[in-house]
């Protein structure tokens, strides 16, 4: 049997069984019509359709990015034609992405890349592409298409984690200017997001997804926590409620406040001061019941990252005097200068 890494597509029509039992003829026709479509956006990006399963298309390409490309492509040819269409009556794909090795055998392909492949294409929202963090280190940069990282997820017949990131729907970047002063897509990760400190005494719940997630490694987050640096998951304030115990809060800056368990006594929360109900509220990554999900998309106040810790990534790095948002709170409690802002104390 013959083996290779492969860029493997799998496709899926997303309702399809209620579709078929509103009106079965008509979805057979747009079936038809949508596989046509993806089988040519295939041939199109030199890649190789190897077999139909009723709704399903697996296919194989040698090169990721025309991979990925493919899915792209596919995915707004067919949000054209559903524009003639109601919502709850549309046709739409999900696709998923993935790179991987797999086993030639029968003129198809089989193995672990092709299984992960369709589970990660489960990920993906109804006329959506979802791609797994291998295929997104290759084409991150070579295609037009800005994508959302969604954390590690757990997948049906996988031990370890994956790692999966979305097609943004929007080249608009949207959300709240936090730290290292850009913004990021909120994106919703969950319906309902929880988190506890140790002993459980103070418990979160948050209607909403953050607004960003994000390593800090100022010297006052490794003061609060006791750590090299912090990840940290940010709310907006308004969307979280604590159904038990509140945290208690030490003033840590003019303008910031610590948030800890008072009986276990577990570093949890960081929010601005004085209170603003507009505003946010941080949680450390790892107080939350599902951390995996929350993968960091940056790196602020790196002008205090240890000399001997090493991160290998290719995250954006930004000095905490690169935040305007700071900036301007710093200015506004009488300390303008940011070498007075004794963040290296």
């Amino acid at each position: 049997m013959k083996r290779q890494l492969a860029a493997i597509l799998y496709a899926d029509v997303a309702g399809y069984s209620r579709l078929t039992g509103r009106d079965e003829e008509e979805t057979h026709r747009k079936l038809n019509a949508g596989l046509n479509l993806l089988t040519d956006a295939i041939s199109d990006q030199g890649g190789q359709k190897l077999h139909e399963a009723g709704d399903a298309i697996l296919a194989e390409f040698q090169s990721v990015t025309a991979a990925v490309k493919c899915a792209i492509e596919f995915q707004r040819q067919m949000s054209i034609r559903n524009e003639g269409f109601a919502e709850d009556n549309r046709l739409e794909f999900r696709v998923g992405v993935n790179l991987g090795e797999v086993i030639h055998d029968r003129d198809d392909i089989y193995g672990d890349g092709v299984n992960l492949a369709a589970r990660i294409q489960e990920q993906a929202d109804p006329g959506g592409v979802c791609i797994s963090g291998a295929v997104y280190e290759q084409v991150n940069g070579k295609v037009e298409q800005n994508f959302d990282d969604l954390g590690y997820h757990k997948v049906k017949n996988f031990a370890q984690s994956v790692r999966i990131y979305r097609a943004s729907t929007s080249g608009k970047r949207e959300g709240e200017e936090l730290f290292a002063g850009f913004s990021i897509d909120p994106v919703d990760k969950s319906s309902l997001i929880t988190g506890r400190c140790m002993c459980g005494n103070v418990r979160y719940e948050s209607i909403k997804a953050p607004v960003v997630d994000l390593y800090c490694h100022c010297r006052m987050c490794q003061r609060a926590n006791s750590a090299p640096f912090s990840a940290w998951t940010v709310f907006p304030q308004a969307a979280v409620r604590f159904p038990n115990t509140e945290p208690k809060y030490f003033r840590s800056s003019p303008f910031g406040e610590r948030g800890f368990c008072p009986n276990c006594g577990s570093p949890m929360a960081m929010r601005f001061y004085p209170l603003d109900p507009e505003g946010i509220l941080a949680f450390l990554v790892a107080t939350l019941d599902h951390p995996e999900n929350f993968a960091p998309t940056y790196h602020a106040g790196s002008e205090s990252q240890m000399p001997w810790l090493d991160i290998h990534d290719d995250l954006p790095r930004r000095r905490t005097t690169d935040s305007t948002h700071v900036r301007a709170r710093w200015e506004a409690v009488g300390v303008p200068s940011s070498t007075d802002w004794k963040l290296s104390d």
